[in-house]
């Protein structure tokens, strides 16, 4: 396209980029009331067969089965976290501490662009 055409189409090119987006956040609005309401049968669903001592459910209408499972998941790898752990490996507060500064300042970052849509 010529930069005159982009300049002619940039105002509906605007519109409709507020439409999609405003679309976006009523999706995103939905999945979150979505997962609130899972969240909570799953937990009704799971006291249930813990109490009855229940470990799987044949669901004969789906062909599936519902299974109670326990996962154990890793704690986050954030500063703090990471800064005591280095003074721990490392037996001193201040080796830790300068061990953190360093990864601190080796690590990357990525520069992006984005639109936002400022209210006036």
């Amino acid at each position: 396209m010529e930069p005159e055409g982009d300049l002619q189409q940039l105002p509906q090119m605007i519109i409709q980029w507020k439409q999609v987006q405003e679309e976006g956040r009523k999706l995103k609005e939905q999945l979150r009331e979505n997962k609130i309401r899972e969240k909570a049968y799953s937990e009704v669903i799971l006291r249930v067969m813990k109490k009855n001592s229940i470990g799987a459910l044949d669901l004969k209408q789906s062909k599936n089965r519902i299974l109670c499972q326990t996962k154990q998941k890793k704690g986050s790898l954030g500063k703090k976290n990471l800064q005591d752990s280095l003074c721990e490996y490392l037996k001193s507060e201040e080796a830790g501490k300068k061990a953190f500064d360093f990864i601190s300042e080796k690590q990357g970052t990525k520069t992006f662009e984005t639109l936002v849509l400022e209210k006036l």
